[in-house]
């Protein structure tokens, strides 16, 4: 027998709402990631305006519409407080990874709706975050690595302050500035080491381009790098939800095989040495795989 089908057929969901590129927000739907036309969907008067969001008019028999699912997972009111976090000069820009970091934090501290079954949307509790593996501190940060942790600090405690952002419902009071920073880096750091950048394409090997970012359920973080895997990853989207992480097999996978998928683009010409360099900034561990040991 073989894992084939096994990694194929499953799908992980995102942890919470996936983020948009900045780029991609004006053109493309905010919740199932399709293109769609900026029209009276978006938020605010004007598509032009930065960080509006547009959802397209998609929907299934089987699911509720983009726009009511935007609604429902809190990205009308966050897009309103990027509003008036950008608008009051707090911050210059959003980064995606700030907002990724926010959602996560949020989700924790919300009291979510629920869906028919008592299940929370996009309700995660601290010990979920705090399951995945974070990057390890055993090599020091660069200037441009702090740098961009101290921006995705500063925003985070920006949205969570802005007193409009009513898509959070307290359970208890905001905790204290130094604890936040102390979650809001300990959420970072597990983003930078399981988040995955979401293509239009098929797999890595096909190309296509980056739309956006998502860290992806446990079936999806505890798959592990190698730089000649056996299976890679593939998105799939559909109205009314939002985009899920699947794996396809590359090759024959034998029974109680370990699955593992490239953490780089599997169409870069890359020398030993400069996987392992890229991985060792990026990800913080040396690569052992067979490719990298042979």
């Amino acid at each position: 027998g073989n894992n084939n089908n096994a990694a194929s057929r499953k799908r992980a969901r995102p942890m919470v709402p996936p983020v948009l590129l900045e780029g991609q927000r004006s053109s493309r739907c905010a919740v199932c990631f399709g293109p769609c036309v900026p029209s009276k969907k978006t938020t605010g008067a004007e598509s032009s305006q930065p960080y509006a969001m547009v959802t397209c008019s998609s929907s299934s028999m089987s699911s509720m519409s983009c726009e009511q699912m935007a609604i429902k997972a809190g990205l009308v009111a966050e897009t309103k407080t990027i509003w008036n976090v950008l608008g009051h000069g707090r911050i210059p820009k959003v980064l995606p990874t700030a907002l990724l970091v926010y959602r996560l934090l949020v989700s924790t501290l919300a009291h979510a709706d629920h869906d028919e079954n008592g299940r929370g949307v996009h309700s995660n509790s601290w010990s979920e975050i705090l399951n995945m593996t974070g990057q390890p501190e055993r090599y020091p940060k660069n200037d441009n690595a702090q740098a961009h942790e101290q921006a995705v600090v500063l925003t985070v405690l920006a949205l969570l302050q802005d007193t409009s952002n009513h898509s959070i419902r307290h359970k208890t009071p905001l905790p204290t500035e130094q604890l936040l920073v102390l979650r809001i880096r300990e959420i970072l750091s597990r983003v930078k080491a399981n988040a995955f950048s979401i293509t239009d394409g098929n797999s890595d090997e096909e190309g296509g381009h980056v739309l956006g970012t998502a860290v992806f359920e446990h079936a999806a973080y505890l798959v592990n790098h190698a730089c000649s895997p056996n299976a890679v990853q593939q998105f799939s989207f559909g109205p009314g939800q939002f985009p899920c992480l699947g794996l396809v097999a590359r090759q024959t996978i034998e029974a109680n095989s370990e699955i593992t998928i490239s953490y780089l683009p599997m169409n870069l010409n890359w020398t030993k040495q400069e996987r392992r360099c890229h991985l060792r900034q990026a990800y913080h561990f040396d690569c052992e795989c067979r490719l990298c040991v042979e």
